[in-house]
């Protein structure tokens, strides 16, 4: 294959040159140096190698790693890690390179992550019909944007804006956009990502595991020959994302705490997504620089966990990526760790909900005390019963409150944050979890406390081995964190070796007077505005395919077949006393769950909710709510309890050993809950500080339209029940409805070690139960023309919401809705994305949704969503709306059907979520497996289907919902789609007035505030 080096004329020297940086075949010594006459050797690829801190190769996994890690080394340096899993024929496939926004330059932060965005565009050969064209115009961009920083002034850099538009199509006559995607698409490749982090960029995708050679050989591609083309439209994109992080008070809070905790540090000076000033000018050759300095297979790693073994891949690997030759590795730049000196206070304010976010430094990854820093963390911050939760929580001194340690590769934190209800003073909540951490430096807990951590620990762990997703990411850390995985398996049993004695050393070791608190205050928020550029929609010809993907797709695999989930054989169904019984074994550990699911919420009880919420704060019989979640935790069980607006559920998980005595706690526990009016009183001011910050929190408030607009006073949030119904509940009538939870007919979902029939006799709800009332039926506003409904709320963004409702969907067009969803916005090479996105950069989120209801008398719809910046909305929506007008084009059609075929095939539902999909189907009136009847009907369809099916959402009036700045959405253009109804934020919900808050002062165990 050609570089794209090899391609470009003589007179692209700046390219050239930019291109080998750091890749140069001589390190030349500067001519001041009095050995300048002698050019360094160039050291050997095994010196090279021998210099690149690579972890020792493993050819058999370590008798004590429950991952079944090995480590290989391909020829050019490259690391190898597979961890096999056969329980589906799928691979998590992840590329990672040892470099992230920690490296980026301090003059150039957020590179590290549009450099990621940009490894996507493609390459010479993939992602262009003629490179050879292309590269003059993909240079010039390259050029414009060295001499933006020096423009003089709007009018200048606006023309040099508008020529690097320009010279964007002009590249557009031979780029391909997304082709990496589609292509990725058609190999039934899902789950395509990346992420930037601090110390790592990752690549990610789960690949069918015939497709291992073809996704080799694209990735191979990848980062051999990129090319940075269509970098304008992108980079808006990220500057969409970067208004996503503006508008969150939570990461603003956290961005200035970092600042504060590492002040001459890139931990805390940059972030990954960077600076407004930096996105604005960004440093395009910066960018070219950084790939060539880090991108070398010395620095990266292929991780690969599922049905995969290293006799089969690695000869695979090293065909295809050995290509890539090894570069000695600089160091990063480097970072002053500047010691703290007592509290240093920052502060934020914003609307919603205040807290509190304290943040000590501790030690960086690898460090002796990292196993005791992780069980003192789970000490303080378990959310059942950690330190916080029954000092602060509990007691509902605070709305909520937890704990959480980072390990970096230079350092380390802990952070404790809680939430205050209002009134409460940031000073009171701050001196109220200072005491709580004093508590842990002073000893004041027991070593049996330290043993359930402990276990609850080792029960996480084994529950997190079930995923492929969170194996790779493990075995990420250990080689972007530069820990031996010998390192990683031996943490694991130092965790299950840490004291009481060690615990309460490292708090005091670390918890002192030296950290950072943050407050998020009341008020209003200083968010930047941002200007809308001009991008001339990019033209996209989906027709076009580039040599190098049509030769990929031709690549002879064996076809895989799909499965299909089997009663008898994959799960088991019983009629038991109080309804039904679905259970699956597992076939992976010795954990069990147990999910209580009653079709029964607060439309039908309005104080139900309430009710189980208060009982996850009350105790069972003569138990207190400490004492009863002590036992429940001592035997590495957890206990959680739901509800919604048609649904309740109480799910309860373990190990299998102990699954006896946590049934018998639970049922004791449902039969006399106990608490009293100061408890119940507590729960009361808690909910009522929850619902007043919702009236101001950018979520709560786009849900509550989104679903207002859709269903009018049927809204899941305006059925609530009232401020005024809460308050006047009474302690008999909330109890009687905790214990006749399961009095009514449920559920029951099982997963775990034992049969049906072994679990039968253990439920706890048994004997006579009373009937729920009729299913809810889905029915969407009507409307006679297309309405906006509005709310106003300052931000960068606007979030956007259409919907067409649809009558109910017959099952047997469900395959037609699906391959129109897939063909709209099944991945990134699909219409909604490339459109709203790539061609045009209008909205970071863009999507598209066919919903079928959830029994079959519920109205289908179809919904789409933006997330844009504010001044984009009218662009943005009626871009949307053009394209639900279109025509579908065919290839995108066939590229969606092909994508869902490889999908039935590769997939496999997993075990423990499989109980959950035989209730689904059984709520569909579905009583096998479904998806055999999707896969087949989707052989048979063609383009008119798909089409004739689209037809159906066309000229139909629509219901779009915008929650965004009154000043910058362009209300007056939105009117041209039709009427629009502005609504307050007291409009979207049932809750009525609110009592008046009178100010809290510290509580009596407060210590003086700092």
């Amino acid at each position: 294959m050609k570089a794209l080096r090899s391609l470009l004329a003589p007179w692209f020297s700046v390219m050239l040159l930019a291109c080998t940086k750091g890749r140069a075949v001589d390190d030349v010594v500067p001519p001041d140096d009095p050995a300048a006459s002698s050019p360094v050797a160039r050291p050997s690829e095994a010196e090279i190698l021998a210099a690149s801190d690579l972890p020792a190769p493993l050819a058999a996994p370590l008798a004590d790693d429950p991952l079944g890690v090995t480590i290989h080394r391909l020829s050019n340096g490259m690391t190898v890690y597979i961890s096999t899993m056969r329980d589906q024929p799928r691979i998590a496939a992840w590329v990672v390179v040892r470099a992230g926004s920690r490296m980026d330059p301090a003059d150039s932060t957020g590179l590290a992550h549009y450099l990621e965005h940009m490894l996507f565009k493609g390459t010479d050969e993939l992602g262009t019909t003629d490179m050879e064209a292309e590269a003059p115009h993909v240079e010039r961009v390259h050029q414009l944007y060295a001499e933006l920083p020096a423009a003089q002034g709007a009018k200048a850099r606006a023309a040099i804006l508008g020529e690097i538009d320009a010279e964007t199509l002009a590249q557009a006559q031979y780029a391909i956009p997304n082709e990496f995607d589609r292509l990725y698409g058609t190999l039934g490749v899902e789950g395509l990502n990346a992420w930037t982090d601090n110390e790592e960029t990752v690549y990610l995708a789960s690949i069918p595991s015939n497709r291992l050679e073809q996704w080799a050989r694209v990735e191979s591609e990848r980062f051999a020959d990129p090319v940075f083309r269509l970098f304008y439209p992108e980079l808006e994109a990220v500057y969409e994302e970067k208004n996503l992080s503006l508008d969150e008070p939570d990461e603003q809070l956290d961005e200035r705490i970092m600042r504060a905790l590492f002040p001459r540090h890139p931990y805390g000076t940059q972030t990954t997504i960077g600076s407004v000033e930096h996105l604005r000018t960004p440093a395009y050759q910066d960018m070219v620089d950084y790939f060539e300095r880090w991108y070398v297979p010395n620095n990266m790693a292929v991780v690969l966990v599922g049905d995969v073994d290293p006799e089969t891949a690695l000869p695979v690997l090293e065909l295809e990526l050995a290509r890539l030759r090894p570069q000695p590795l600089e160091r990063p730049q480097p970072g002053e760790l500047a010691p703290l000196h007592g509290r240093t206070l920052v502060e934020l304010q914003a609307e919603g909900e205040e807290l509190v976010v304290m943040r000590w430094p501790t030690a960086p990854v690898g460090d002796p005390d990292g196993a005791a820093l992780a069980v003192m963390t789970r000490l303080l911050g378990d959310p059942s019963f950690g330190l916080l939760e029954t000092e602060l929580v509990l007691p509902q001194r605070v709305t909520w409150a937890g704990a959480r340690q980072s390990s970096l590769v230079e350092a380390g934190y802990l952070s404790v944050e809680l939430g205050l209800r209002p009134g409460q003073r940031h000073e009171d909540g701050e001196a109220m979890a200072r005491k709580v951490v004093e508590r842990l430096r002073s000893g004041d807990f027991e070593e049996a406390d330290v043993a359930a951590a402990r276990l609850q620990i080792e029960v996480d762990a084994a529950r997190a081995r079930e995923a492929s997703f969170v194996r790779a990411y493990r075995i990420m850390e250990a080689f972007t964190q530069h820990r031996p995985w010998p390192e990683v398996v031996r943490e694991q049993q130092a965790l299950q070796e840490v004291t009481k004695a060690d615990v309460v050393r490292v708090a005091k070791a670390f918890l002192g007077d030296d950290y950072v608190v943050g407050y998020r205050r009341q008020g209003e928020m200083d968010v930047p505005r941002l200007d809308k550029p001009k991008i001339s929609p990019v033209p996209i010809d989906s027709s076009r395919h580039s040599a190098f993907a049509e030769a990929v797709e031709r690549m002879p695999v064996p076809a895989l077949q799909p499965q299909w989930a089997v009663e008898g054989e994959h799960y088991q169904r019983r009629k038991v006393a109080t309804g039904e019984l679905v259970a699956v074994r597992n076939p992976r550990n010795e954990l069990f769950s147990v999910e209580y699911r009653v079709e029964r919420g607060f439309r039908e009880e309005p104080l139900l909710c309430f009710a189980l919420e208060l009982l996850e704060l009350s105790g069972a019989g003569e138990r207190s709510a400490e004492q009863r979640r002590r036992e429940l935790y001592a035997l590495g069980s957890q206990v959680s309890v739901g509800c919604s607006a048609d649904t309740s559920w109480i799910e309860i998980e373990g190990l299998d050993r102990n699954m006896e005595a946590t049934l018998a706690l639970v049922r004791e526990w449902l039969a006399a809950p106990r608490f009293d009016d100061e408890v119940l009183q507590g729960h009361l001011r808690n909910t009522i500080a929850v619902r007043r910050d919702e009236l101001e929190e950018d979520r709560s408030l786009s849900s509550a339209l989104f679903e207002l607009a859709m269903l009018g006073e049927r809204s899941e949030w305006r059925q609530q029940p009232s401020n005024a119904t809460l308050a006047k509940a009474k302690a008999a009538k909330l109890r009687g409805l905790m214990t006749s939870a399961l009095g009514h007919r449920h559920r029951t979902i099982y997963y775990g070690p034992r049969s049906a029939d072994e679990v039968e006799p253990l439920l706890v709800g048994k004997g006579k139960v009373r009937a729920t009332g009729a299913p809810w039926v889905e029915r969407y506003r009507e409307v006679s023309h297309t309405t906006v409904f509005f709310l106003h709320d300052d931000g960068a963004k606007a979030n956007v919401r259409i919907v067409i409702p649809q009558p109910p969907l017959p099952a047997r067009e469900r395959a037609l809705a699906e391959l129109y969803e897939q063909t709209m916005d099944g991945n990134s090479g699909s219409v909604i994305f490339q459109e709203i996105r790539e061609a045009r950069g209008l909205a970071y989120t863009a999507w598209l949704r066919h919903d079928d209801g959830r029994i079959p008398r519920d109205q289908s719809v179809v919904l789409g969503g933006m997330s844009t910046q504010a001044d984009k909305t009218p662009e943005s929506v009626t871009t949307f709306l053009e394209l639900l007008q279109r025509p579908l084009p065919a290839d995108r059609v066939a590229e969606a059907k092909a994508s869902l075929d490889q999908s039935y095939r590769a997939s496999r539902i997993d075990p423990r979520q499989l109980p959950h999909w035989v209730v689904y189907w059984e709520d569909r009136g579905d009583l096998v497996d479904p998806r055999r009847a999707q896969w087949e009907a989707l052989q048979g369809l063609e383009v008119a289907d798909v089409e004739a099916f689209a037809q159906r959402f066309r000229d139909r009036p629509l219901i779009i919902a915008v929650i965004g700045d009154r000043e910058r959405v362009g209300l007056e253009r939105l009117a041209e789609l039709g009427p629009v109804v502005e609504l307050k934020a007291e409009d979207l919900f049932s809750y009525g007035a609110f009592p008046e808050i009178e100010e809290e002062s510290g509580t009596a165990e407060a210590v003086a505030s700092p």
